[in-house]
C-alpha cells in the first residue's frame, strides 16, 4: 500500500507523458466513481447475505462524524476568534476532522487485514452516513466560512452518485432472495478489485509537504481525525451491541485519513487547499502505517 501511494505521489512529479495530474486524478476518479466501485459493491453485497448488524454501522458512523464535526467547530472556532487561523483556514481544518475517507484508505486497508468481504463496512459506512453527511452539512459549513451562499441543490449529489444506487439495488436484490449467477458476481468481484489500487494511487498523488509546518492546526486534526473518531465510534459501537470483526473494521473505518474529495470542496469554497492537503497526507501516512496496531489494541 505505501508502494501505490508513493507511486502515485512520484507520477505526480514526473509526469510520464506530459499529461498534467489533475486530468489525471479526474479521469481515474470518473472511472472509479461511476464503474469499478459500484462493480466492487456489486461483487461484495451479492455474494453473501450481510448480518443485521451491518444495518447498524451507519447509526455508529453518524455518531462519530457528529462529534467529530462538533469538536473541529469548537477546537478551530475557538482559534479563529483568538485569532490564530483565518477562516479559510479553520474552514479546512474543519473539514478535514469531521470526514474520514470510506473510499480512500480505509477500503484497502480493511481488503488487506480481513478480505474481500470486510469490505463491507467501509462501503457502508461511506454510502449512507460520510456522503451524505458531507454533501449537504460539510458544504454548508464550507460555504460558510469560505463566505459563500450554498444552495439546497448540493444535497443532490449523493443522489447523482453511482455507488450510492448501487448499495442500494445489491442490498434489495439480496434481501429479495434474488439469485445471480455465479460468473457474473465474479465479473463484478474482478473489476471491483481495481479499485483498490487505483483509489490508492489517486490518494497518493494528492501528497504534498507544502503546509506541513504548521503544526499548531496539524496536530489538533491528527488528535481529532483518528483518536476521538475511534473512540467515539467504539463507545456508539458497543452501545449498539457490534462486536468482532464487525466492531474492529468500523472502528479502522473511523480512524480513516480525511477524505480526498475535500481537496476540491475547499478550492470551490476558497478555503486553504494546502492545508487541508497537508492534513490529508499526515493522516494517510500514519493511518496506513497504524492500523495494524490499531486492529490490535481493539480485539485486545
Amino acid at each position: 500500500m505505501i508502494l501505490i501511494l508513493a507511486s502515485g505521489l512520484a507520477w505526480r512529479h514526473l509526469q510520464p507523458g506530459g499529461i498534467p495530474i489533475q486530468q489525471i486524478r479526474q479521469v481515474l476518479n470518473t472511472l472509479v466513481i461511476n464503474l469499478l466501485v459500484p462493480a466492487l459493491i456489486f461483487g461484495v453485497f451479492l455474494n453473501t447475505h450481510p448480518e443485521p448488524a451491518l444495518y447498524r454501522v451507519p447509526l455508529v458512523a453518524l455518531a462519530t462524524i457528529a462529534v467529530c464535526l462538533g469538536a473541529g467547530l469548537l477546537v478551530f472556532g475557538a482559534m479563529l476568534r483568538a485569532g490564530h487561523l483565518t477562516r479559510a483556514e479553520a474552514g479546512a481544518a474543519v473539514l478535514a476532522v469531521g470526514f474520514g475517507n470510506g473510499l480512500g484508505a480505509a477500503l484497502p486497508v480493511i481488503e488487506g487485514l480481513y478480505g474481500a468481504q470486510a469490505t463491507r463496512v467501509p462501503l457502508m459506512y461511506e454510502m449512507f452516513a460520510t456522503v451524505p453527511v458531507h454533501w449537504s452539512l460539510g458544504v454548508a459549513l464550507a460555504a460558510w466560512f469560505g463566505g459563500a451562499a450554498v444552495g439546497w441543490r448540493s444535497v443532490l449529489v449523493v443522489l447523482r452518485m453511482p455507488p450510492f444506487w448501487a448499495t442500494l439495488i445489491a442490498l434489495a436484490m439480496n434481501a429479495s432472495g434474488v439469485v445471480v449467477p455465479d460468473s457474473l458476481v465474479h465479473a463484478f468481484s474482478v473489476l471491483g478489485q481495481a479499485a483498490v489500487p487505483l483509489l490508492l494511487f489517486v490518494v497518493g498523488s494528492t501528497f504534498t509537504l507544502h503546509g506541513l509546518s504548521r503544526l499548531s492546526v496539524l496536530l489538533p486534526v491528527v488528535v481529532l481525525r483518528p483518536i476521538l473518531g475511534v473512540a467515539v465510534c467504539l463507545f456508539a459501537a458497543r452501545a449498539l451491541e457490534l462486536d468482532g470483526t464487525l466492531l474492529t473494521t468500523t472502528a479502522l473505518v473511523a480512524a480513516a485519513p480525511s477524505v480526498a474529495v475535500g481537496i476540491a470542496v475547499c478550492e470551490r469554497f476558497k478555503l486553504d487547499s494546502a492545508l487541508f492537503t497537508a492534513a490529508l497526507t499526515v493522516t494517510t501516512v500514519l493511518y496506513v502505517l497504524l492500523a495494524p496496531v490499531l486492529m490490535t489494541l481493539v480485539e485486545g
